[in-house]
């Protein structure tokens, strides 16, 4: 696992589309996002948090496999809910890329 060196998602449009996934938490007032995809060249599965109260942006981590990509978020939701976070929502949804 590495950290990605990116601040924003950005998708050339070619004609491809990817599936994202995306879930939401609150707490009191703060929203936190996360989202799960592949990198526009497909080489590796990326999950970004945009946290509230982040003053260098969205944080970005880079995976070789699925698998680790989703232990990482389990092990992420585990800490936000276990710290007063709680669901809000989960999409799924395909992007152009």
């Amino acid at each position: 696992m590495g950290t990605c060196a990116s601040h924003a998602h950005t998708v050339a449009n070619d004609g491809r589309r990817s599936r994202v996934l995306r879930w939401t938490f609150n707490r009191n007032t703060e929203s936190l996002s996360c989202e799960l995809g592949l990198t526009g060249d497909d080489s590796a599965y990326q999950l970004r948090l945009d946290p509230p109260r982040n003053p260098t942006g969205i944080s970005v981590e880079c995976f070789d496999d699925a698998m680790a990509a989703f232990q990482r978020h389990a092990a992420i939701e585990r800490l936000l809910i276990d710290g007063g976070w709680t669901l809000e929502s989960f999409e799924s949804k395909t992007i152009e890329r």
